[in-house]
């Protein structure tokens, strides 16, 4: 692969609540790499930190101002109206980021940057290039049934993760020619089958045996992103079936040897119960979100992933952990990598 001086280099930013927090140390690493975008795109928390850095602020000033931010007052439902599109219109959220944002707009920041938001009514990917940055940003970030959907162009606009996690399409398509996509979603079974929730579901055990993995835990939900929003939604409902211990296919028990059963023995004494609604409820969200991401990242040049199953979606009282971790997966990706020391040349010519 030859790269240019001139190449235009892209951050691609994904989703995740309080594990989009790592961007952060993400981007720590990759000024100290002398690596510097030319074009940002972000969905959801991922929009939020890329606009932050693409108004110009470094890495360390976002760091000091997440780790100030009071998020239990911040996620407290307020406002709530009827009928119900979410738990709260978001205010407390749009005061923070006129706060960090103030009245910028597209044309005035240092980057060229971009954010995904979906419209909820039509399933349709909306992308955000010019306007108000706050509210471009808000809409990226109003996750369903959490935020009220922001009406922007006669049009009602939820987070853009359901179309787009990762926006390296975006990037594509905005002139980048070099692309490092950042992922912050574990994989669905790093999340259910994290030792530290206590509980042992007989698909752990199988994963851990190597008879799954978690390509087939993802297999019910469909690859053909062109249809439509609703019928994907119908597969995630059939996908979260995966994670109930008594569903596991008659050819699979089949399988196991006498030592294999002796573990699932185990393994069902030491669950006790299946999956609690809130599992349910994040993970399926986790489950389709975590599948367009994969999708997403065929195109890009460099992953970076950040091991961040031992945060919760809604765990932003872990900033420090998360911007750490992001730190740690970019060293251990950009020391490896190739292009690392040809990309951080490019921007300097």
């Amino acid at each position: 692969m030859s790269v240019h001086n001139s190449a235009k280099i892209g951050y691609a930013l994904g989703g995740g609540a309080a594990r989009g927090l790592s961007h952060v140390g993400v981007l720590k690493v990759l000024e100290e790499y002398k690596i510097s975008p030319d074009i940002i795109a972000g969905t959801s928390m991922g929009a939020v930190i890329g606009a932050m850095y693409a108004s110009g602020l470094k890495a360390s000033d976002i760091e000091r101002v997440i780790l100030h931010i009071g998020w239990k007052r911040l996620a407290l439902p307020t406002n709530m109206t009827l009928p119900i599109g979410g738990l709260t219109q978001g205010k407390r959220v749009i005061s923070l980021l006129k706060s960090l944002l103030g009245d910028q707009t597209f044309s005035r920041l240092k980057y060229d940057f971009a954010c995904v938001a979906t419209d909820i009514i039509t399933g349709e990917q909306v992308v955000f290039h010019d306007g108000s940055l706050v509210d471009a940003v808000r809409s990226s970030f109003s996750i369903p049934g959490v935020f009220t959907p922001v009406m922007i162009n006669e049009r009602y606009l939820v987070d853009g993760g359901l179309v787009n996690e990762i926006p390296v399409s975006v990037c594509r398509e905005m002139g980048a020619e070099y692309i490092i996509g950042v992922n912050v979603l574990p994989g669905p079974s790093r999340i259910m089958c994290n030792p530290k929730k206590g509980r042992n579901y007989p698909a752990c055990e199988l994963l851990r045996l190597g008879k799954i993995r978690d390509k087939k835990m993802l297999s019910m939900v469909s690859n053909e992103y062109s249809r439509s929003l609703r019928l994907r939604l119908d597969d995630i409902q059939n996908a979260v079936k995966t994670f109930l211990p008594d569903d596991q296919p008659q050819e699979q028990r089949k399988t196991l040897n006498s030592s294999d059963s002796v573990r699932m023995d185990k393994a069902k004494r030491l669950q006790n119960k299946a999956p609690s609604l809130i599992d349910v409820l994040t993970q399926t969200l986790n489950i389709a979100e975590y599948q367009v991401a994969m999708e997403n990242l065929k195109d890009a040049d460099i992953v970076i992933s950040p091991e961040l199953e031992d945060i919760g979606f809604w765990q932003f009282a872990k900033s420090a952990q998360a911007i750490a971790a992001g730190e740690k997966a970019a060293r251990q990706v950009l020391q490896k990598n190739k292009l690392t020391h040809i990309l951080s040349q490019s921007w300097l010519s």
